[in-house]
């Protein structure tokens, strides 16, 4: 009883230890948003649409059929009529077939090119909360860094060694390093949930790593992979497709519907039958299907605008300008990482030790801490372009660059 006793007083006096935060991981995050996300489900219903109205612009109207009989009566002539009617267009000869396989191929690229733009979202989102992540720990080793000086601080001017007015200034910059780190602390929770949303997750404490960044081939690679189905420019020919055959079929369909029939009577009392053979035409005096032609042409001049304004030369100089500048971006996020900032932190273990030797005065304290900062910041801002530079480069060639298995050397 009594080992229970004591054993009981351990359990709840012992301290708690906080639950660690899971590490997530962007490929997680994105496997995650392509099974479960929303946007994932309206990306393709989407295609599923798409593919219905192509079932529906293909497939001609039902037949009718009227049947007719005579009264039974003594005096009266037996007799039954059936008369068989199929509306038809003059599109419905070919034209709306080919219609229907542009939409469906071209549904089927914008599906590829909607789930990369979902991916390139997450991707943003991951990248931006870890931005995040990484300025709460800048700003948090700030406030214990100037927690620390103050002590210090506060003392010399106590001693005479600092004028106090120096010290009140450093005082308050401690406090607006608080409220900076309460202020990204709020935005950080913030982003949590928007990611977790985005990829459809639910609530968790959690961490996100660094993404990596993947490895860019050379040019003559990208513009063979830009070739492919799924790149912008195939993107934008299939929509020029899709607009010139919408208009041939808008174009076709100016001319008059018509409904073949046939009419098949019988009369049982002459034991006879007749067969008519007949059409029904429309006659295009008020509608000549010009709305439908206005909307194609406009269809037709933007798709054809669009693929204009991205030729193939204007789409090489385009491709190599975003490649030259994803290269130049991950140099410089390395650089940044690996030389630019750890040379900072040395000056600062410098200034230090020239503060804490009365070499360096609070001004020069001050300085070294902003600059410092200030080069973190950069290494952040410079990483998330790498990002931005890494997706637009994605983009045209239609394909994530950490799915390129083989690069040419």
């Amino acid at each position: 009883m009594k080992y229970t006793f004591v054993l009981l007083l351990f359990t709840l006096f012992a301290p708690v230890q906080a639950v660690k935060a899971e590490i997530l991981s962007l490929e997680t995050v994105i496997e995650q948003a392509l099974q479960n996300s929303p946007e994932t489900a309206r990306i393709l219903n989407n295609l599923a649409d798409a593919k219905a109205e192509a079932f529906t612009i293909e497939t001609p109207s039902n037949p009718s059929a009227e049947i007719n009989t005579t009264a039974i009566e003594d005096s009266a002539s037996r007799s039954i009529g059936i008369e068989i009617e199929q509306p038809l267009r003059p599109s419905n000869f070919g034209s709306r077939r080919s219609y229907a396989d542009a939409l469906r191929r071209t549904a089927n690229i914008e599906q590829k090119a909607q789930m990369l733009e979902l991916i390139h979202s997450i991707t943003r989102g991951y990248a931006s909360y870890w931005a995040l992540q990484e300025q709460e720990k800048i700003l948090s080793e700030n406030a214990n860094y100037a927690r620390k000086k103050q002590k210090l601080i506060e003392r010399a001017a106590q001693d005479g060694r600092v004028d106090a007015a120096d010290a009140k200034v450093f005082k308050a910059e401690a406090l607006r390093l608080e409220e900076q780190l309460r202020g990204v602390q709020a935005r950080k929770t913030n982003g949590a949930a928007n990611l977790l949303r985005m990829a459809g997750m639910d609530q968790r404490n959690f961490e996100v790593s660094r993404p990596k960044s993947p490895e860019i081939p050379d040019l003559l690679s990208l513009t063979e992979l830009a070739g492919k189905e799924g790149s912008t420019r195939r993107l934008l020919e299939s929509r020029k497709a899709l607009a010139e055959r919408r208009y041939n079929v808008a174009r076709q369909d100016a001319l008059p519907e018509f409904a073949p029939r046939a009419v098949i009577e019988r009369d049982f009392d002459e034991d006879s039958t007749a067969i008519l053979f007949g059409v029904t035409i429309a006659i295009p005096i008020w509608d000549r299907n010009n709305a439908e032609l206005s909307r194609a042409r406009a269809e037709r001049r933007l798709a054809q605008s669009n693929l204009n304004a991205l030729n193939e030369q204007n789409f090489a100089s385009v491709l190599a300008a975003s490649f030259k500048q994803a290269k130049a971006t991950q140099i410089s996020a390395s650089t940044y990482r690996t030389q630019i900032v750890p040379s900072w932190d040395e000056v600062q273990s410098i200034t230090d030790k020239k503060f804490e030797n009365g070499q360096a005065s609070i001004l020069d304290l001050f300085q070294m801490r902003e600059r410092i900062v200030g080069v973190q910041n950069e290494a952040l801002q410079t990483y998330l372009n790498s990002i931005e530079a890494q997706i637009e480069l994605e983009s045209l060639i239609g394909q994530s660059l950490t799915d390129i298995k083989e690069l040419r050397p």
